[in-house]
This record gives structure tokens, C-alpha cells and sequence, in this order.
């Protein structure tokens, strides 16, 4: 078994064993070669200067079984001690298509946050217009939701320590981690009165959109509420096909009751949402 960096010359080699999407995200991507064969693949990005995120792995059906996913995992983890990285994070909604994923970082020592919120999945096509389909006040918004590319670190982090602030049946049990995680134009942060009181937060996946976090404290009213609604949608409406994938992270039992508001009861619940680690 022979362990390589994927590079432009060997690509192609590779090619057919990850879809296109992660080729495009991923930066850094290992190769796994038995007898001549092209068998196994590993695709990471560094989310943040210390942080690696495992965002593929895959190995082969005749080829399992074999230690060659831990090979793999091995050398990520090399290269991340070599490139001063404190941890990998690996996320993904596990469900019967992720139980081998999970089993295998279990067993290549992933710890598992305890955290476990279910993972809901509709259509762009499907989201409801009583939530979303609505001609936003453009005054309104402009005056109190602001887009997270143009909120600052103070700002963000001002937010962020609210949250920490709130008693434990009040907010999601959750780390928000830096800004550019999350989609740029598409999430926002409700300000009023120059007080961060609420976000929308969405993650884009391959061709597919995650919304990963919201939440809304008390000084704001169900119109703020909408209005963080409207602002994403009228976004994602230009980068989304009806049948694009829009997953819904439902962090606390008041976002869990309002997916099937949101979606029209239409929305399927996917699994659970897992946070694995690896630090170094």
C-alpha cells in the first residue's frame, strides 16, 4: 500500500473516486495506491490557521477493510502535525450511508462531541413562502440586518459572548467558531439599537446550502425575525435551483418545531448532526 499527495500530474489518476464539488474545495487531498490501483482517497481544507477539516473519505468496496482508511487518516494527521495544527474536525449527519464513517473515525480515536441535534433536508423549491416567499421591506432591512461580510470581528464576537451568557434552556449548546465558516452573503446578524440580538447562519455544501444556526434573543420581535429569513432567501433565491438541497440543523426544540413550518411539512429528517475531533 503506498500513501501520495494528489497533485495536477496524478489527478486524473484519482479522478473518478470523489465528485468534482470536493476536487474544487478541498485543499489537500492523499491518494491511496494497492498493486497499481487507484483505491482509497482523502480530501481536507484548513477551515482556520490551526484547524484541518476531514471533508471526504473513501476507500474502495474490494479494498476495505484493510487498514487502508487509517493509512489514509495517518498521513492527514502527519501533515497537520507537520503544518502546526491543533485539531481535525470532521461533521456530517449520521445516518445508515454514514455508520461505516463513523465507525472507522471512532476507531482511529475521533473524539465525539456530545452534542447531537437532528439534521432535516428540503428542497429550495419547498421552502415556505408564509416564511420566505414574501417581498421584503428593503428599508427595514438594510436598517437592521446586516450581512456577515459586512459585520466586524468586535461585533461578531460581542454576539458570541451573549450567547455564552444565556442559562442552558435558552440557547442551543453550540459554538459558532469564526465568521468565515459561514456563507458570506447569505447569513446575517440581526442589529438593534448597535446590539447584535440574533443570526442566521448558512454553510454552503458542494451545490447544496446548510442552515447551521439560528437564533434570536429576546429584544427581538417576530418581524426582526422574518427579516433575517427574508435576507437569506433573497440570496440563495439567485444561487438556487427548486431542487437544490436546503439542510436545516435543528439546534434547539423551538427550530425543531418551526421545520416543518418552514418547509411546508415537507421536511425529512436526514439523522443526527456529529461533531468528531482529532487534536494534536
Amino acid at each position: 500500500m503506498e500513501i501520495t499527495i494528489v497533485r495536477e500530474e496524478n489527478q486524473t489518476y484519482f479522478e473518478p473516486l470523489m465528485p468534482q464539488e470536493i476536487w474544487e474545495k478541498a485543499h489537500l487531498i492523499l491518494g491511496a495506491i494497492e498493486e497499481g490501483a487507484a483505491c482509497g482517497i482523502l480530501a481536507a481544507t484548513e477551515e482556520t490557521e490551526h484547524i484541518m477539516a476531514l471533508e471526504y473519505l473513501f476507500v474502495a468496496e474490494d479494498y476495505r477493510r484493510k487498514g487502508m482508511a487509517t493509512a489514509l487518516l495517518d498521513g492527514l494527521h502527519e501533515i497537520a502535525k507537520y503544518s502546526g495544527m491543533d485539531l481535525t474536525v470532521c461533521q456530517y449527519a449520521l445516518n445508515e450511508e454514514q455508520k461505516d464513517l463513523d465507525l472507522c473515525l471512532d476507531k482511529n480515536l475521533f473524539e465525539l462531541d456530545g452534542v447531537r441535534t437532528p439534521v432535516y433536508r428540503t428542497a429550495f423549491g419547498d421552502l415556505s413562502p408564509q416564511y420566505f416567499g414574501k417581498q421584503p421591506d428593503e428599508k427595514s432591512l438594510k436598517k437592521n440586518v446586516t450581512p456577515l461580510s459586512e459585520v466586524t470581528a468586535r461585533m461578531w464576537n460581542r454576539f458570541a459572548e451573549k450567547l455564552e451568557k444565556l442559562p442552558e434552556d435558552e440557547t442551543a449548546p453550540t459554538e459558532l467558531e469564526v465568521k468565515y465558516v459561514y456563507d458570506q452573503d447569505a447569513s446575517f446578524l440581526l442589529i438593534k439599537k448597535g446590539e447584535p440580538v440574533g443570526c442566521i447562519l448558512f454553510e454552503q455544501l458542494e451545490d447544496d446550502f446548510l442552515l447551521s444556526y439560528f437564533c434570536v434573543l429576546k429584544e427581538a420581535s417576530p418581524v426582526d425575525m422574518m427579516h433575517l429569513f427574508q435576507a437569506s432567501y433573497q440570496n440563495l433565491k439567485t444561487r438556487c435551483s427548486d431542487s437544490s438541497w436546503i439542510y436545516i440543523n435543528a439546534l434547539t426544540e423551538t427550530t425543531e418545531k418551526m421545520v416543518k413550518n418552514m418547509t411546508d411539512q415537507k421536511a425529512v429528517l436526514r439523522g443526527q448532526a456529529v461533531t468528531r475531533y482529532y487534536y494534536y
